[in-house]
């Protein structure tokens, strides 16, 4: 076969007999399906993933800090925060030398029920030039900590490869079986 070598023969073999079992069009209304629902499924590992940091999140390092909450709103069902209702609400954040300065939590970090009282929270900021950005949230360990981080860094991973499934499901539907190991096998090795 033509090409055989430029892929490996179980895909080229595995793809041009799905091509000529299938018929071009229902190739690529197969492969445009299987992007949509490989889309799909990313952004729903993604969002569990930030439902599950949201929920249990909180700030390990930092700073204890008095907030005075003020007046919240809820967000949800869908965020970028995840699956479910998230309460963000305006706050002060009172210094040492009795200043105010006005903030926003997330994530629930404080909820409507807190509004008037003083409630302790972590604040954590970092620093861009002249601009400082801070966070607040309930304090949590060590090990919660790093185990969220490693949920949020596997719900990016997901999103990144489905991502990247999604392009090559694409292309097989807009290139067609042939047309598409032709150009895999060229992406992979280049032409002398």
């Amino acid at each position: 076969m033509v090409g055989s070598d430029l892929a490996g023969p179980d895909l080229y073999g595995r793809e041009m007999r799905l091509w000529q079992s299938l018929g071009p069009t229902t190739y690529r209304l197969r492969s445009a399906c299987l992007a949509a629902l490989l889309a799909l499924a990313s952004v729903l590992v993604f969002l569990g993933a930030m439902t599950v940091v949201n929920q249990f999140g909180g700030v390990h390092y930092g700073q204890p800090a008095r907030v005075v909450a003020g007046a919240c709103q809820q967000i949800g069902p869908i965020s970028r925060r995840g699956f479910g209702y998230w309460w963000e609400c305006d706050a002060a954040v009172i210094a040492s030398d009795g200043t105010a300065r006005k903030v926003r939590v997330h994530s629930s970090g404080i909820v409507p029920e807190d509004q008037g009282s003083s409630v302790e929270l972590r604040e954590t900021c970092r620093t861009n030039g002249d601009v400082t950005d801070c966070s607040y949230g309930k304090p949590i360990g060590w090990l919660l900590h790093v185990g969220l981080g490693l949920i949020v860094c596997l719900g990016w991973l997901a999103l990144a490869f489905g991502a990247a499934g999604v392009v090559m499901f694409l292309t097989r539907a807009l290139l067609g079986a042939p047309r598409y190991l032709r150009f895999r096998g060229h992406v992979i090795r280049p032409r002398k």
